[in-house]
Parts: C-alpha cells; sequence; structure tokens
C-alpha cells in the first residue's frame, strides 16, 4: 500500500487538520520558545556576482564549493575534516571552465569545458598539460551532463563516471602510469541526470516521464527503469527529481509541484523499489496550488520547502502513525539569524546536495540546519504520549543525548504510566545492546567471546550518538530529578568530576535520619514505592532483559534511592536474587546500614555473606566486633589467614563491654588464649618452613601489650643489668 501523508497534525480532538489552505501558513515550526526549527546558517562562501565570468559549482564527494574564475578556481569546504586541502587555488587556463571533481585522494581533479570536453590535472601540479578524455561516443550534439568519482578507490587507481546524453562511461585513473582508460560503457539517451556521489548512484531520464537507476557499488550497475506519474502533457524536469541517501537506503524523489506531492521510491534496493513500497507525501488538498517545491535532506529529516509560500515542513520517513508518515515539524519560515526573516531571496534559491542552499541572486552558498530543540517542542506536541516514539526519533538523529535526557527528564514531571516508561527503555536499551556487541566484535578472536565491556571504551564509542549509558541516565537523569522532587543536596552533574570521589559516589544518597526509619518501622506496612523508584526499577529491568548487566554506578544507586525511601524489601530482592551484583562498593554501603541502624538486621548477613564471596575479609571482622562475635573472631582470622587485623581492636572492644565480660568473666583470657596460640603457631611454622607459601603469618600484636604483658618493652635498667 502506498503510505500517504497528510500535511499536518493539529492540536484538535480528531488529531488531523486539514491541508494548508490557500493564502494560509498552519500553526507550527515555532518551539514554545519562539525557536525556529529550520535556519539558514550564515553565509559560508561569497563571491561577487557582478564579476562576469564567475559562478560557483558543488563537488558533492568532498561536500567542497568549486569558485570558477577566469584564471582558474578556489575552493571552500563546507566540512572541518577531510583529506583534500581546504581553501586550495588553481591558477589554469580552462577556457570556458563549468565543472570540476576532485578524486577521493584530492590528489587529481576531473574538469569540464564548455559541452563535451573533459580531462584530468594534478591539483599540486596544474602547470602540467592535462590528461584529456576521449569518450566514446562522437557526435556533434554530444553533450557531458555530469560526472563524478566513485568513493572506493583503489591503492593505485581511482574510477570516473561520465554520464553524457548517449550513455554512461567509466573512466579508470591508474596513478603510477598517468593513464586514464575507459573501462566500462552503458549506453541509453540521457536528457537529464541525478548523481549521488557518496553512494555511487546515478540516475538518468530516458524520456518524457522515465527514469533509469544505476547503482556502481555493484557488478550489474544497471537497474529496472520505472515512470513517474505526472500530469497530461508534462515532462520531467531537472529540479523536479532529488537523488538523496535518507537513513540507509537511496532515493529517487519527486517533488510534484503542480500536485502539491513529494513521491520517494528506493533505488538502491531493488526488494524495496516497487510501487508498493513507494511513499507519497500529499502537501496539499488536489484543488489547492502549493506553488514550487523544493528539497532538502538534513540528518535523515526530508524538508520541504514551498518556494511561493516561503516556508518549509520536516518529515521523518520512519515515524509513522497507522501507516501514514505525519509532518513532525512546520510548516515554518526559514530562520536567518534570530528570527525568521520574510525578506530571504528564495527565488532565487538553489537546492542542491540535500542540505546545500545557494544564493545565485546574492552570490552567497548557505547550508540548511535544523534546531532540533525547536523540532522536538513540535514532535511532543504532535505525539505527547508516545515517549516510545520520542526514543526513536531522537536515536535517529546525532548529538541528540541532550534531547533524549530533557524528555526523560519533563516524562518525570509528567508521570507517565509505567508501561510507557517500558517500551522507552526498551528502545533506548536496545540501541544501548548494538553498540555494546558492536565493541564486542571488534575485540581479538580468541577462546570465548568477549563478556564484558568497559564503561570508558563503551562511551568513547558512543560519544557523537545520542545513546545513553548508565552513567548517563544516573548522573543527567534520574539523580538530578530526585534532587529536585527531594531537596537533597549533592554533587551536581557538572561538577562530578571531582578528585579523589569514585564516579558511584559522584551522586550517592545519604540514608535517611534515624527518626525517619524508625517511624517507617513503626508502620503496620511497608511504604509505598515511591514513583521516581518505581522507573529507576523498571530502567533496571529492562537492562536485565536485554543481557546487560548493569554497571556499578547504576546498582549502588539503586541501593541508596532503595534505602532513602525505605524500600527496604525491594532491596532485599535485588540482593537476594543478586540483581544488585557483588562489589565493594554495596559492601561498603551494607555495612553502613549494618552498623548504623538497629532496625535493619537483615543487612548484617547481607553484608558479611557479600564480604565473604568477594575476599573483603576486613569488613567481616568489623561486622564481627560491631554484632559481639568476639569468640569467632581470632578463628576466623586464623582461617582465612588474614594477618593484618589489629587484635588490640577485638580486646580494646571487650574491654569496654561489661554486659560481655559479666556475662563470661573469662572471655578475655580465652581471646588472649587464642592470639597466644596463633603467635606460637606461627614463630613454629616459620622455623620449619621459612619459605614455604603455606607458613601461617605471625599475627598483628601492634597494641596489645595491657594484656599480654610479654608484649611489654623491657626496662633500660634491667637490660643493663643483664
Amino acid at each position: 500500500q502506498v503510505a500517504r501523508v497528510t500535511w499536518i497534525p493539529s492540536p484538535m480532538a480528531s488529531g488531523v487538520a486539514p491541508p494548508m489552505a490557500s493564502g494560509d501558513i498552519a500553526a507550527g515550526g515555532e518551539g514554545r520558545d519562539g525557536r525556529i526549527s529550520v535556519r539558514l546558517s550564515r553565509p559560508l562562501f561569497s563571491w561577487d556576482t557582478r564579476v562576469g565570468g564567475e559562478g560557483v559549482s558543488f563537488d558533492e564527494l568532498h561536500q567542497r564549493i568549486i569558485h570558477r574564475r577566469r584564471d582558474g578556481f578556489s575552493t571552500a569546504d563546507l566540512l572541518e575534516e577531510g583529506t583534500t586541502p581546504d581553501g586550495l587555488c588553481v591558477q589554469c587556463d580552462l577556457q570556458g571552465l563549468r565543472q570540476v571533481r576532485f578524486s577521493p585522494d584530492g590528489l587529481y581533479f576531473a574538469f569540464l569545458c564548455n559541452e563535451r570536453h573533459m580531462g584530468l590535472m594534478e591539483t599540486l601540479h596544474t602547470s602540467r598539460e592535462p590528461l584529456l578524455l576521449t569518450l566514446k561516443w562522437s557526435k556533434m550534439d554530444l553533450e557531458v551532463l555530469n560526472f563524478f568519482w566513485l568513493p572506493a578507490a583503489g591503492p593505485d587507481y581511482a574510477e570516473l563516471v561520465v554520464i553524457t546524453t548517449q550513455g554512461l562511461e567509466v573512466f579508470r585513473l591508474t596513478f603510477d602510469t598517468y593513464v586514464a582508460k575507459s573501462t566500462k560503457t552503458f549506453p541509453t539517451p540521457a536528457r537529464l541526470c541525478w548523481v549521488e556521489p557518496l553512494t555511487a548512484m546515478v540516475l538518468v531520464c530516458t524520456g518524457p516521464r522515465t527514469l533509469q537507476p544505476f547503482d556502481f557499488k555493484t557488478k550489474a550497475p544497471k537497474l529496472p527503469k520505472f515512470d513517474l506519474v505526472l500530469g497530461h502533457g508534462q515532462v520531467i524536469e531537472l529540479e523536479d527529481v532529488a537523488v538523496m541517501p535518507v537513513y540507509d537506503s537511496t532515493f529517487c524523489i519527486h517533488a510534484d509541484s503542480s500536485n502539491g506531492r513529494v513521491s520517494l521510491r528506493n533505488i538502491s534496493n531493488p526488494t524495496q523499489g516497487m510501487p508498493e513500497h513507494d511513499i507519497v507525501i500529499d502537501i496539499a488538498d488536489e484543488d489547492v496550488s502549493i506553488g514550487t517545491l523544493r528539497l532538502s535532506n538534513v540528518d535523515n529529516l526530508l524538508v520541504v520547502h514551498c518556494v511561493d509560500r516561503e516556508v518549509s515542513v520536516v518529515f521523518d520517513i520512519r515515524h509513522k502513525e497507522r501507516g501514514i508518515v505525519p509532518c513532525i515539524s512546520g510548516p515554518c519560515p526559514l530562520g536567518c539569524g534570530d528570527s525568521g526573516d520574510a525578506s530571504l531571496p528564495w527565488q532565487s534559491f538553489s537546492f542542491i546536495n540535500g542540505s546545500t542552499i545557494v544564493d545565485s541572486a546574492g552570490g552567497n552558498v548557505h547550508q540548511l540546519t535544523l534546531d532540533m530543540a525547536a523540532v522536538l517542542q513540535d514532535f511532543l506536541a504532535r505525539t505527547p504520549n508516545d515517549l516510545a516514539a520520542v526514543m526513536r526519533f531522537l536515536l535517529r538523529r546525532t548529538d541528540c543525548r541532550e534531547h533524549i535526557v530533557w524528555t526523560l527528564t519533563r516524562a518525570l514531571s509528567a508521570k507517565p504510566c509505567l508501561n510507557d516508561w517500558a517500551q522507552a527503555f526498551a528502545v533506548l536499551n536496545q540501541a544501548y545492546r548494538q553498540s555494546i556487541e558492536a565493541i564486542s566484535q571488534k575485540a581479538p578472536s580468541g577462546p570465548g567471546r568477549q563478556t564484558t565491556v568497559s564503561l570508558q571504551e563503551l562511551e568513547a564509542l558512543i560519544s557523537h550518538q545520542s545513546i545513553l549509558s548508565e552513567n548517563h541516565m544516573v548522573s543527567q537523569v534520574f539523580h538530578p530529578h530526585l534532587l529536585a522532587v527531594t531537596g537533597l543536596t549533592g554533587i551536581s552533574p557538572g561538577a562530578a568530576q571531582v578528585e579523589g570521589l569514585p564516579p558511584q559516589d559522584r551522586w550517592r544518597i545519604p540514608l535517611p535520619s534515624v527518626e525517619t526509619t524508625k517511624a517507617a518501622v513503626g508502620s503496620s506496612r511497608p511504604a509505598r514505592s515511591p514513583y521516581v523508584l518505581s522507573v529507576v526499577v523498571a530502567y533496571l529491568r529492562s537492562l536485565l532483559g536485554m543481557q546487560i548487566l548493569p554497571h556499578k554506578i547504576l546498582q549502588c544507586f539503586v541501593f541508596d534511592i532503595c534505602m532513602y525511601f525505605q524500600q527496604e524489601h525491594t532491596l532485599q530482592q535485588l540482593l537476594h536474587y543478586h540483581v544488585l551484583l557483588d562489589s565493594p562498593e554495596l559492601v561498603a554501603r551494607l555495612k553502613e546500614v549494618a552498623t548504623t541502624r538497629i532496625t535493619s538486621r537483615w543487612a548484617v548477613q547481607a553484608c558479611l555473606d557479600m564480604a565473604l564471596r568477594i575476599d573483603e575479609l576486613a569488613v567481616v571482622g568489623d561486622l564481627l566486633l560491631h554484632t559481639r562475635q568476639y569468640l569467632d573472631l581470632v578463628p576466623f582470622l586464623v582461617n582465612q589467614r588474614q594477618p593484618t587485623f589489629k587484635l588490640s581492636r577485638l580486646l580494646s572492644c571487650i574491654e569496654a563491654d561489661a554486659e560481655a565480660r559479666a556475662d563470661d568473666p573469662e572471655l578475655v583470657a580465652h581471646v588472649v588464649s587464642e592470639i597466644r596460640a596463633w603467635a606460637a603457631e606461627a614463630a613454629a611454622s616459620a622455623t620449619a618452613s621459612s619459605l614455604s607459601s603455606d607458613s601461617i603469618r605471625p599475627p598483628d600484636l601492634e597494641g596489645c601489650a595491657l594484656w599480654m604483658p610479654e608484649l611489654a618493652p623491657v626496662p633500660a635498667a634491667v637490660c643493663a643489668a643483664a
């Protein structure tokens, strides 16, 4: 079925507004703060239109502006990165120069003079004689329509595709011999053509309404022809069609100005290049003339410009509602500067290469951009209750992490149902899982697969993507919201890089006061789980559903928030079923609860079990002292071979515990005898096998002389007498 797209949804109850009427601009395109969603950049390049013999063309492969002059040409790149030098000025005598295209490595360029004269030159040696190309077809009316370099060049050659009115011809330039030979030809009459060098696609108009695509990434480039649906007596014009990559496919996009319709056909995937897979966007009612339509593509969003109305509207072809691709922003005027500029010379604009706009009258080259904050606000107004759809939309964009954070924070305040959160987290964590798998596949081959990925390595990979890790969710979403709703003070996300503070403690939540805990214990039933805790647990559950082990930053935050809201029953279940995994950080938190909260008796055993599993034996010793298990401590230290525990702490605790000494008057003597036996056994073991790894290490008896007189230093007078 053909997906039909209405002009713009509206906040009306029906959910669909009528198409734009003649002379009107439907509401939209401006965020709630008045920001315009579609904007023009400042002039990226300017030239003097009053000087004769000058003009500009565009090299799509390098995103490069070619400024033609009488004595040669100069260049300016729209992209900051790239291997080809920027600001190149070439002095050459090429009469009638029309177009220039640089090879993928930038060391050569192809040129077209007049209608059919083509050649190659070295970029850094333009004084040398150019290498002229001899085309296969030599008819007098032959005209070169366009040409481009294939992006996949070999180490010692590059290939140039030339489209003429008689067909297509591929030339191979060999670098070592500096020879260009024709390797392939595709005879076909051509009236117009459109090229997409980045995907090596060519679209040729072979008749009044017939189009022939070529895909030069494949061994058989020639693809099936198809016809456009045009009105009676109409023929295809050059500016009515564009070839653009959108997401992972290349589309032939037809802007039917007479019918107010935009149609997209996939020409890079033959299985999708059938009429039933076409996307048709109805811009206006059939009985209303919308005027001239032009097309742009910004970050995989299709921007349709109504030139006569001087407005633009934005579509995302992957966002569908009941089989229809709705408008997500607009129509709105083009923003230029601080606001929309009604004086922009729309009639002199040439919309080329997706997002580049050339103002031929003013002599300026602009880049079309989208204000994603304004687009997002428009999109939220149209899909207010579909958090998962918003997540999908933002994940398809680049550098939109801050907008995802803003959307999630806004949703925490709006409090949608937990099912909406589960669907949104499923979308987020599916993308997160794919990033983890991408790193795992890059791991060196060996026995077994890599099962863990470091957070630092993962965040380096997704630095320019819109994916959120556990670190982002805690530091930028959950923790700031918790501070806002509870009034707690904590380290702000902007000050997270605190020296000496581990990552999991930068967003630590303090334990509730003892009075609050006692009041909760006195209640007959557990406190109701707060909304934010339910959302955090839903996020944790979503990670586990994707088979992602939650990072300890999230685990520690879950522990803290459960304790803060007195949800100890939830915390016990998470620990019992090992949802919260063993770690020194959780042991430290359990120890704090066990030693400061008398009512949380479960924490003692939970802390002992976890500390034993991860060999945090010092914590076990501290808890044995705290629970007054004095007789168990020395045997435990001997069995676990922990000589670093200061036994003076044990004896001091017994000395201060009058109740324990009253119950067992021989308690101190019994413990001291165990310590002496340990020391004697260690001394005997050291004498018998000093080099053995099985030898028993002596205990730490520092400060024990008060209970063990033999450890007291010998007075100086006694030493002198001896």
